[in-house]
């Protein structure tokens, strides 16, 4: 990970600074994960101390590396030591930039950039979540996707009219459109779910050098938008100083839309950015 941006909406609604992830002092603006895996998982989340001892997360000045361990031989069933971060605060709209060198890739490997609200009160999926990223063993392409309880549905996008990439297939449909878990024709929990590019993930995205994703959740507008760049070709108006603008990026490669009627945007609170392998 060379690092990790977000950017607050004025009332002017130009996108400010308000928080960089990059840099020696990364970890200091995370929670490490220790308890069991939601997913279930065959994995061992650890703490920090012995996540920098075991060389599975690394800070320096210009990037970041989180890793699993990929030299210990296991017996059956056991998980294997890896991490999960997120972060000390909790947004509520925002557009959040990432950059990756590198993800891993193989069999059992499931890394994910993501995003969710949680607490003792509001557990899961109260607040919702949106997956930016995720992929899992060889999947040469990015999955992006929510999370709701019911009544979040995006039936009314079309791909290729209103985004670049394409409907993940359910069970027994040929679009996952149901954000909430028990869509009767999507597998369970599936939510509602888009596909990236040949290359926004997987062996090809590495060999190219990784790539630059931007996330904008906009509840005011009323969208969540997910832009994925090869490495070298991001907007102008991403680099260090100057001021992004979404609507005048090429068209995303994923969208969903937050309304009254189909998917109210309460569906989305207090979501803090999550990182794991």
């Amino acid at each position: 990970l060379a690092g990790c941006v977000c950017f607050g909406l004025q009332l002017a609604s130009a996108y400010e600074l308000r928080e960089a992830y990059v840099g020696p002092d990364f970890f200091s603006k995370f929670h490490f994960w220790t308890s069991a895996d939601p997913s279930q998982g065959t994995v061992e989340y650890v703490g920090l101390e012995e996540a920098m001892q075991l060389g599975l997360a690394q800070p320096s000045e210009a990037s970041v590396r989180i890793a699993a361990d990929s030299t210990t031989v296991l017996s059956d069933g056991q998980g294997r030591k890896s991490v999960r971060i997120q972060s000390r605060n909790a947004y509520n709209a925002g557009l959040f930039v990432a950059k990756f060198d590198h993800a891993p890739v193989g069999s059992g490997v499931w890394p994910a950039f993501w995003m969710y609200g949680e607490d003792p009160m509001h557990m899961w999926p109260s607040w919702g979540e949106y997956d930016i990223i995720e992929g899992v063993h060889q999947q040469a392409h990015t999955r992006t996707s929510l999370h709701t309880t019911d009544t979040c549905i995006q039936e009314s996008l079309e791909a290729g009219r209103d985004f670049s990439g394409h409907w993940e297939a359910g069970r027994s449909t040929s679009r996952a459109t149901v954000c909430g878990p028990d869509a009767p024709k999507q597998y369970f929990n599936q939510g509602c779910s888009q596909r990236g590019a040949a290359g926004s993930f997987g062996e090809d995205f590495n060999q190219n050098g990784g790539g630059t994703y931007a996330a904008e959740w906009d509840p005011i507008d009323g969208h969540i938008r997910t832009w994925f760049w090869p490495a070298g070709t991001e907007p102008y108006d991403l680099a260090p100083g100057n001021t992004p603008n979404p609507d005048t990026w090429d068209v995303p490669y994923s969208k969903f839309v937050l309304n009254a009627l189909t998917c109210p945007p309460e569906h989305f609170a207090n979501m803090r950015i999550v990182l794991n392998i």
